[in-house]
């Protein structure tokens, strides 16, 4: 019996025109692992991912890797050989981090042999047709690219606000062709994209998120160049506007303004990704046509896409009035934990034995490396070990020898009246207290908030 790790891969082509799909190559899998008796460590799945792309562009075929390394497994498992690499120089530096590591692979539906110059050979061979095969679809691809861009055809169905494609032109969208007409008006009117903003929101009600001004600002597309090619579709300024925009773009400085003071900005952190949470601005229209503000907080990672799944957007108004109804039970529960932590006895380590003991074994470990009892990979893997429970122990060290932590500071904060002074004070006040006091706020998809206090 041996440990297997099961790689699977597929383009979004592939899966679609030869029916490789995740599945069928899982299912294949698991079932040669289970007809030979062999342990299934890990399925790594690199779905949507080309074959000619780097090893260091594949995540799951790192995580592979990195389990290879660590010892979890000795042999790797693929359908096909062209589900491994279509890229000779590739495969290469990834079967040179496999030798080191002594784990082999294999496929099921093929038969190759790694041990023999004739062996060795064919897989030279046939990664060179995988590589071939794959330079020639490319090829393919971008001649019916060229041939799109001669007729003045959009490559593909993704076009900027503003525009849409119909019969295999890229024409202004009637829908918001207007609004973005103005706010190319008014921005190149006024230089401000606040502005710009405001004015399209009053007038069209619709609101431009601020990340999507920055790309049409930066897009050649409303100049009329879209797939790198003049006149794929109609301008909404001229080149000569866009370049100045570009070079006033270099040059703006922001300035906040007075009402622009966000109370929570730095505090707010999202629970999946645990990155700090973006402070934004939007606006809506009261009955009477008047525009409120109305500051919130989202994730960061997920405004831009990079797979947070959480959500939640929070108003700044919800926060604060979360805060002053709950701190006081917030901070009760902090100086009780902390009072419980401080009677604790717990029994003191004796930290210099202790970093003896490891030195002793750093020393040991030399000694059987140089008398070749061991080699070099494991004199590595077992000294990088010792060094870090060394280090993990001294960082131990200096937390034991610090005073234990108090909450008299946030008391003496948080003191009887504190709500009539906190009334009393500006935005800007009111920023610098909450972060005395808080050191992050947590937002969860579920919108559960927590906190921790600044000791």
């Amino acid at each position: 019996m041996k440990r297997v790790f099961l790689y699977v891969r597929v383009s979004t082509e592939e899966q679609a025109i030869h029916g490789l799909s995740i599945e069928a190559q899982t299912a294949a899998l698991e079932e040669w692992a289970k007809s030979n008796g062999h342990q299934v460590v890990d399925i790594y799945t690199d779905a949507g991912i080309s074959a000619r792309k780097s090893a260091a562009k594949r995540p799951e075929l790192q995580r592979l890797l990195a389990d290879a390394q660590a010892g979890k497994g000795e042999l790797i498992v693929f359908t096909k050989l062209d589900r491994w690499f279509r890229n000779i120089a590739e495969y290469y530096k990834v079967q040179e981090i496999l030798e080191r590591c002594k784990v082999d692979w294999r496929t099921i539906h093929e038969d190759y042999d790694t041990s023999t110059a004739s062996g060795r050979l064919k897989i030279n061979i046939m990664l060179s047709v995988a590589q071939d095969e794959a330079d020639r679809t490319s090829e393919r691809i971008k001649a019916v690219f060229d041939a799109k861009k001669e007729r003045l055809e959009p490559c593909t169905g993704r076009v900027p606000t503003g525009y849409k494609v119909e019969g295999k032109k890229v024409i202004k969208d009637p829908e918001t062709e207007a609004a973005v007409s103005y706010f190319f008006e008014r921005f190149l009117d006024c230089r401000s994209i606040t502005k710009a903003r405001r004015d399209v929101e009053e007038k069209f009600r619709t609101c431009f998120p601020y990340s999507m001004i920055n790309r049409m600002l930066h897009s050649e597309a409303y100049c009329g160049t879209f797939c790198g090619i003049d006149g794929m579709c109609p301008p909404y300024i001229t080149r000569e506007q866009f370049e100045e925009i570009a070079a006033n773009r270099h040059h703006t400085e922001r300035k906040v303004l007075e009402n622009r003071t966000y109370l929570f900005t730095g505090l707010v952190y999202c629970s999946e990704c645990g990155r700090r949470y973006g402070s934004r601005l939007n606006s809506y229209a009261l009955r009477s046509g008047e525009l409120r503000d109305w500051p919130f907080y989202s994730c960061r990672v997920r405004t831009v896409g990079r797979g947070c799944s959480n959500s939640v957007c929070i108003s700044e108004n919800q926060l604060e009035r979360y805060l002053l109804e709950n701190i006081d039970v917030e901070l009760e529960r902090y100086a009780c934990e902390l009072a419980r932590v401080a009677s604790e006895t717990a029994p003191r380590k004796n930290f210099q034995e202790e970093r003896a003991v490891l030195r002793r074994k750093l020393s040991r470990l030399k000694d059987l490396y140089v008398d070749a009892i061991i080699d070099l990979d494991l004199y590595r893997r077992d000294y990088e070990a010792l060094n870090a429970q060394l280090s993990a122990l001294a960082a131990e060290e200096a937390a034991a020898a610090a005073p234990p932590p108090s909450a008299d500071r946030l008391l003496s904060i948080f003191s009887e009246g504190w709500q009539e002074l906190y009334s009393g004070l500006d935005r800007p006040d009111r920023q610098n207290f909450w972060r005395s006091a808080i050191d992050r706020i947590w937002v969860y998809p579920t919108r559960q908030i927590t906190l921790s206090f600044r000791p």
